[in-house]
């Protein structure tokens, strides 16, 4: 089955909910369909576009998940976390020591 331009070079729509424990993500946008107090509350716990967040860990039925953002451990419920869409963060190179 052949690919359309449109399909292939479509951006991955990943969200917190599939970043998995120990790896980076940067958040590029929290839905705006969200209630409004919920995402001003997402906001001020630091899940803002741009922020780097890192996974903890998940409970063992998947929700809630434990991520780390400027600074702090929050925990999000997977509703809150499938709303916060984020691209995965490429480690840096590390420069030889010389």
């Amino acid at each position: 089955m052949k690919r359309s331009k449109r399909e292939s070079s479509a951006p991955s729509c990943a969200t917190l909910c599939d970043v998995k424990p120990g790896e980076d993500a940067c958040i590029t946008l929290v839905e705006g369909a969200l209630d409004p107090v919920v995402r001003r509350r997402l906001g001020a716990l630091g899940f803002r576009e741009g922020e780097q967040v890192t996974c903890l860990r998940r409970a063992p039925m998947g929700s809630p998940i434990l991520f780390r953002v400027c600074g702090a451990e929050v925990c999000l419920r997977k509703e809150q976390a499938r709303s916060v869409r984020v691209a995965e963060q490429t480690p840096e190179p590390v420069a030889a020591a010389s």
